[in-house]
């Protein structure tokens, strides 16, 4: 059998705590009261008499128990503090039951915000996340509360509504090279007697959609776990970018664009960052592989680093036909891509760029089209060194 939990709200939590306390100082106040009235009226049975003499003389005290004179004197006073004792036991609790009625309402009128708040929160689904919440005029935690919860709504939504883009750019680019493969194969299937040469065309078609398909996943998946790497290791950009052209320089060779790197660094400098190398390879190959697919004919990339203001900067220039200024930040966002038809041609999904811009952001520097024209472009992967 499962035992219901009993929940207690916020406004009877504050009644019972300012009650209890209420409780205490009323009774701490009625011993003091009670006890100094007793005392007080104890000491009236040893009263004493002082006489001042007319002629000088020296003043003549003497002691009179009123007990003598007035024989109920001491019943009375016995009636007088118990009368006493009953109405302050009687007043005390009158007070603590108003205060504790009292301190109710007010709590109730109090925490009226706080139960607002909590039925608009509960109001606020996934599909609403853009609705902002009336921030009350009293300038108190409340209304700092519901002002800080407008900003958490605001970024949840901002990024609900990337996520949300992003999926379904995913999901289009997953489909296209799907769509391409069953078209392929429902066509092929209804010919009766397929030639040698059609079946190598299948085949072929199959392996360049699989490997798009390959890459996309891949590069996905990159995207996804980038906050799980470790951004621990000593990367000294020079020999990163060594590396790079070490393997992209057969790329280059089959497009025809030549590849220099401005290494003006001796072997006692050089620019060293704390981050993934791993990350920041994908990165800088990322921006020169894209450099040599967009370039013109017999072009030529060229990449140098350099330090300055506490940041690395990897620079990257093409002599490409260059980005137009609207798009010069765009080219960033996920799936973006200026050439479309280009980019598929080449098996690119957009998400060249979006990966460069992600590495960047963690691990605190970012990527930027330095400038751009008809003769070329230069785009800067900056990072920070302060902590090399």
């Amino acid at each position: 059998m499962i035992k219901k939990r009993f929940h207690t709200s916020l406004q009877l939590k504050l009644t019972l705590l300012l009650s209890l306390l209420m409780i205490i100082s009323c009774i701490l106040m009625y011993f003091f009261i009670s006890h100094s009235a007793v005392s007080g009226m104890d000491g009236l049975q040893n009263y004493m008499i002082k006489v001042d003499p007319q002629d000088g003389d020296s003043p003549i005290t003497f002691n009179v128990d009123p007990k003598a004179l007035f024989p109920q004197f001491e019943q009375e006073i016995q009636e007088t503090k118990e009368d006493f004792l009953l109405r302050s036991v009687i007043a005390t609790t009158i007070i603590i039951l108003l205060s504790s009625v009292c301190t109710y309402f007010l709590t109730k009128k109090t925490l009226t915000p706080l139960q607002k708040l909590t039925s608009e929160v509960s109001q606020i689904q996934a599909q609403n996340l853009s609705t902002q919440l009336a921030v009350p005029n009293s300038k108190d935690e409340i209304a700092q509360l519901t002002s800080s919860f407008n900003e958490m709504l605001a970024r949840l939504d901002n990024a609900f509504s990337t996520q949300k883009q992003f999926s379904a750019n995913a999901a289009h680019e997953l489909r296209t090279p799907l769509a391409v493969l069953q078209t392929n194969l429902e066509v092929f299937e209804k010919k009766q007697e397929p030639e040698i040469v059609e079946y190598r065309q299948l085949f072929t078609m199959i392996k360049e959609q699989t490997a798009r398909l390959s890459q996309l996943v891949g590069t996905l998946l990159d995207m996804t776990n980038l906050k799980s790497v470790p951004r621990t290791d000593q990367v000294t950009l020079e020999e990163l970018v060594d590396e790079v052209f070490c393997d992209l320089d057969p790329v280059a060779e089959k497009a025809g664009i030549s590849i220099d790197f401005n290494d003006s660094s001796n072997q006692d400098s050089h620019t060293d960052v704390t981050g993934s190398y791993v990350l920041l390879y994908r990165a800088v190959y990322n921006l020169v592989e894209n450099a040599i697919k967009y370039n013109r004919p017999h072009g030529s990339v060229s990449v140098s680093v350099k330090q300055e203001r506490g940041q690395a900067m990897v620079l990257v220039t093409d002599t490409g036909i260059g980005i137009s200024p609207e798009n010069q930040k765009k080219i960033f966002d996920p799936f973006f891509r200026v050439d479309k038809s280009r980019s598929r041609a080449m098996g690119g999904a957009g998400l060249g760029l979006a990966l460069v811009d992600s590495i960047a952001k963690e691990h605190g520097g970012a990527v930027k089209v330095l400038e751009s024209s008809e003769t070329g472009s230069t785009i800067a992967l900056m990072l920070p060194v302060e902590n090399s």
